[in-house]
């Protein structure tokens, strides 16, 4: 395997074609010795050893240099160029204590982040671009090297919102290549390795007057295995580009290697070689810096374009074992949650009242739509959402409230002392004649206490971290359904009395149910796997799909009756908020017994990279759930906890 490698890396030279006018103007063209010119992104193979994990890697920036290379995928043959902008040549400025990039910087051939595919557990797109990676090794590369590496790790960074994944590898020929196979081995060996690659990948645009990059994963470096899933995917998306199953301006798919039955792109090395003379005869007849593609990232997926009654959950009366009708006791939201205070975590009386206060917000909120049906939407989501934080500022209960609507926090009563109790809300969605909906979720602080919070308090924070979450439904009913981590309750609006009253408590999801809910419009671009589900249920008789535009109306029927409804993305108004929408509802579903998740991770499990973070929804009975997991990832994903909707007593 040794001297198979050695030979492997040898056959690839790159060739510096320099302009006379300007020699600091230098772009690498690759070559294959024997055999001509190359297209290094597509005619390189991703995968030296499969089984054994070994990748090729080109180098486009050598540890400690500054100079911003890379390869130009919208030029024919992809050389390697330095970057440029507003006719300057870009570098990275230092990030102090460093000089320069940390590693050695580059990507691997054969793969590609696909602006059309949302990634199911942060909700962002990709760039456009191929998968970039860190060597970590001891040596510095040369500019278009081609190294063998293996995979170790991969940090998950966001950039301007779209994914951009770092795959941290190591030289198979390096020193420390034995001893390092997995992320756990970095902290062993390189203990400060971690922390330098996130703080230089946070903070290195900072000079040129950009915002700090965030990452998702709690800013941890994910496993070998994860990253190799990663890559698998990035090499799928590239072969829908190099058969012209997709598109994209940003990528000249131009290769000679690959078979013309499989890339319609296959051109001869002659015709190769024709583009290098091109190329020369344009740098003898102009000084001019290469033209900047006009192309930004952030118009990847617009340019994009592709080839070829009886049913009701509440029980209608309780009926005795002569027949008759019998009368029980009406619960209000305080006195059930006071019933409950001691069998929960942050089970105490403030948060029995904060559902109270929620509650009275509701009533207000259902009121109000009912006497404007011809209302705006707009205008009822601003009514909504100012009387939800009219409530919450003046409870004293919270320290932080964030509203999806206004996209910001805001500020709590100046005259009450700040709570315990981190609040976020969706405060209207669906449409107006139609069914509309409210959703929460809270969260116990993690600053410290007598104070406001701030957003440590939200987020890099697990839904598991959630204490409570629960949406009102405004229908031909009014429903207040919340779970404050003991079972999921259903509360009814009593048009006599006036207050929620105990429906259906104790809520549980068959594993099995005969709904499934989705915008059928979304399907022909979701990840592969979903369609071929929604085949199925189209296909199964016993099957009913129901379908509001509205996500609380759609959640509702699953949640009473079994089912799944889905928010498979890719474009961001397809995919669920993740701490207004994914995470609440995946909480209410878990305490109900059924399962979340985004197609490869339970959605309890991720935590949000920042507010405005959106993800895949695939939510309801467990069977349902499990089924799309192995359609589109190829095994249910087990999750950690376990948990039925257990009752804990009769009513």
């Amino acid at each position: 395997m040794q001297h198979e490698t050695n030979e492997q890396v040898a056959c690839y030279q790159t060739r510096k074609l320099l302009n006379p006018e300007d020699p600091d103007d230098v772009w690498y063209y690759f070559e294959k010795k024997g055999y001509g010119w190359i297209n290094p992104l597509h005619d390189i193979p991703l995968y030296v050893d499969k089984q054994n994990g070994i990748l090729n890697m080109i180098v486009e920036i050598p540890r400690w240099t500054n100079a911003k290379l890379e390869l130009k995928s919208a030029e024919p043959l992809a050389p390697i160029v330095q970057d440029t902008k507003n006719g300057k040549r870009r570098y990275v400025h230092n990030v102090y204590p460093y000089k320069g990039y940390i590693w050695n910087y580059g990507c691997f051939p054969q793969t590609w982040e696909d602006p059309s595919q949302v990634h199911m557990e942060t909700g962002a797109l990709g760039d456009g671009d191929p998968l970039d990676v860190c060597e970590i090794g001891t040596s510095i590369a040369k500019v278009g090297e081609i190294k063998q590496v293996k995979v170790l790790g991969v940090l998950g960074m966001i950039d301007s919102g779209e994914m951009d994944w770092k795959v941290v590898a190591i030289d198979i020929h390096d020193r420390l290549a034995n001893e390092l196979n997995d992320v756990d081995d970095l902290y062993r060996m390189l203990p400060g390795l971690q922390h330098a690659t996130f703080s230089w990948f946070r903070t290195y645009k900072i000079p040129d007057g950009k915002k700090e990059n965030v990452f998702a994963f709690r800013e941890e470096i994910q496993s070998r295995s994860y990253a190799m899933e990663i890559v698998e995917e990035c090499h799928k998306s590239w072969k829908k580009l190099v058969t012209g199953r997709v598109t994209h301006p940003n990528h000249n798919c131009l290769n000679t290697t690959l078979d013309s039955s499989f890339s319609p792109y296959r051109c001869s090395v002659e015709e190769a070689n024709t583009h290098i003379k091109a190329y020369e005869a344009s740098m003898s007849d102009s000084t001019s810096y290469p033209k900047e593609s006009k192309l930004t990232r952030n118009q990847s997926l617009a340019e994009i374009s592709k080839g070829d009654g009886s049913n009701s959950c509440y029980p209608q009366h309780n009926i005795d074992e002569n027949g008759n009708v019998a009368t029980r006791q009406l619960l209000t939201i305080k006195r059930f949650c006071t019933q409950q205070q001691r069998q929960f975590p942050h089970g105490s009386n403030d948060l029995a009242l904060l559902m109270s206060e929620l509650g009275v917000a509701f009533k207000c909120i259902a009121a109000y739509a009912k006497d404007r049906p011809f209302m705006k939407l707009y205008d009822m989501q601003r009514y909504a959402d100012f009387q939800i934080y009219s409530s919450l500022a003046s409870s004293g209960l919270c320290c932080l409230i964030y509203s999806t609507f206004a996209k910001d926090f805001l500020p709590l009563d100046k005259d009450i002392a700040a709570g315990n109790y981190v609040v976020v809300y969706t405060p209207l969605c669906g449409v107006m004649g139609g069914s509309l909906g409210t959703i929460f979720s809270v969260y116990y602080r993690k600053s410290a206490s007598g104070k406001e919070g701030d957003t440590s308090d939200l987020v890099q924070r697990s839904g598991f971290d959630q204490v409570a979450a629960g949406y009102c439904l405004y229908s031909s009913s009014i429903v207040f359904t919340f779970s404050i981590g003991f079972g999921v309750h259903i509360f009814g609006l009593d048009i006599v009395s006036g207050h929620f009253v105990v429906a259906h408590p104790h809520v549980h999801i068959p594993t099995s149910g005969p709904l499934y809910s989705v915008d059928t419009q979304v399907i022909p671009k979701a990840v592969d796997g979903v369609d071929t589900f929604l085949a199925n249920m189209e296909n199964d008789a016993s099957r009913q799909f129901r379908f509001e535009d509205c996500t609380v109306a759609n959640f509702h029927k699953v949640l009473c009756r079994g089912g799944i409804m889905m928010l498979p993305g890719p474009k961001k108004e397809n995919l669920a908020n993740f701490l207004g929408e994914a995470a609440p509802f995946a909480f209410l579903a878990r305490q109900a017994g059924g399962r979340a998740s985004v197609g490869r991770r339970p959605v309890l499990e991720l935590s949000a990279w920042s507010l405005e973070m959106c993800v895949p929804l695939f939510i309801g009975s467990k069977e349902d759930v499990d089924e799309v997991e192995r359609l589109v990832l190829g095994h249910p994903v087990v999750e950690k906890t376990v948990m039925g909707a257990t009752v804990m007593y009769e009513i």
